[in-house]
């Protein structure tokens, strides 16, 4: 029985890969519970789905009556494996494991910033009980192996997208009619949360020094803290009537059939999900090369990588791409085929097997 646990309130990229390796093992008959956060968007999506989830109040990594209560689970449910899969979850574990269980533990990082040099920080991030650390990029391994983790200890397992959920185009003019976007505009799409380090306030000024006169919307899609700010920056930019905020959105896959061109900014990101689902969907992109980012994409074939912060590249970038409907559809056509290498079938497979390489055989069933 593996134990996966997640802290998260909230439904992000995180969340989905969750989601992804939950449903993968199941199709493998391998016994599963998933640990988190009571009344979270992941209980609401495995209870639908037939997958047993377990809500457990977690209110920080310290919580110690969330930790027992895990510990209590382990014994309970005879739990052979714990995979974290958040940064509270990976304290939690070790605090449930302390001196009372010999289950291994296998970490998920998808944050490509170094761990603090606090004593704690040390305890947790190089405690002889952390079996593996699971990095979602190359990026992110490097900068482990930066704050002394033991090479032998981390391998990358690429985050992965279902790629049939891209394999038709989803209606989308819809959209057209709901944000006012004129039927000839070229449409720049951006997902992600409207938080520093996804740094839209670099893509806005990018958005500012572009020099097409073809017209174009650039569409903000998620939520955030800085919405205010970022939506004060447009105004004092003077590009109100090229930028449109969506908010949240549940139609991804209908945005993304509206999209011509695809953007992530980012400063610092694990892999960046989004960009596969904009390649798997077929988009050209322009992006930065801030954490894995440039592990996915190829600069001149099926994007424009930009430095971190450089709005005068990224407007160039995107100047191109929405002045060429050749070049959109060139570099579209390369992503397409590019990431086939990201398959949510090869991140559940070497998963599997660094899980197979703890448990043999036990794996597939409690009696085996």
């Amino acid at each position: 029985m593996i134990l996966h646990i997640n802290t998260s309130r909230e439904w992000r990229g995180g969340e989905q890969q969750l989601y992804y390796l939950v449903q993968g093992l199941a199709s493998y008959k391998i016994s599963q519970i998933v640990v988190g956060q009571p009344d979270s968007p992941l209980e609401t999506k495995c209870k639908e789905n037939g997958y047993e989830f377990v809500p457990i109040d977690m209110r920080g990594e310290w919580d110690r009556r969330a930790y027992k209560n895990i510990r209590s689970l382990c014994i309970s449910k005879n739990i052979k494996l714990i995979h974290t899969h958040t940064a509270h979850a990976h304290t939690l574990a070790l605090l449930a494991k302390r001196n009372h269980l010999n289950i291994p533990l296998i970490v998920s990082r998808r944050v490509d910033f170094k761990p603090k040099s606090s004593f704690f920080s040390r305890w947790k991030y190089q405690h002889p009980a952390n079996d593996y650390y699971l990095p979602v990029s190359q990026k992110i391994k490097e900068v482990m192996i930066e704050s002394k983790i033991a090479p032998e200890r981390i391998i990358t397992v690429y985050s992965g997208i279902d790629l049939k959920r891209f394999s038709k185009s989803v209606p989308h003019e819809y959209l057209r009619e709901e944000f006012h976007i004129p039927k000839k505009s070229i449409v720049i799409g951006n997902v992600a949360a409207l938080v520093d380090h996804k740094d839209q306030e670099t893509l806005l000024n990018a958005i500012s020094k572009m020099r097409t006169n073809i017209d174009f919307r650039l569409m903000i899609v998620g939520d955030g803290k800085l919405e205010t700010k970022l939506k004060n920056q447009a105004e004092q930019l003077g590009i109100t009537n090229k930028v449109i905020f969506t908010g949240y959105r549940k139609d991804i896959p209908a945005l993304l059939s509206l999209f011509d061109i695809f953007t992530l900014t980012s400063k610092e990101e694990g892999l960046g999900t989004s960009v596969l689902d904009a390649m798997a969907s077929a988009l050209p992109i322009v992006a930065t090369n801030g954490g894995g980012i440039g592990e996915m994409l190829d600069h001149n074939e099926g994007a424009y990588v930009c430095s971190v912060g450089d709005a005068e590249s990224i407007a160039q970038g995107l100047d191109k791409l929405v002045g060429s409907e050749e070049l959109r559809t060139k570099f579209g056509a390369f992503n397409k085929t590019s990431v086939k290498r990201f398959s949510v079938t090869k991140t559940v497979e070497k998963t599997k097997l660094i899980y197979y390489s703890f448990l043999g055989d036990t794996l597939y069933g409690e009696g085996t």
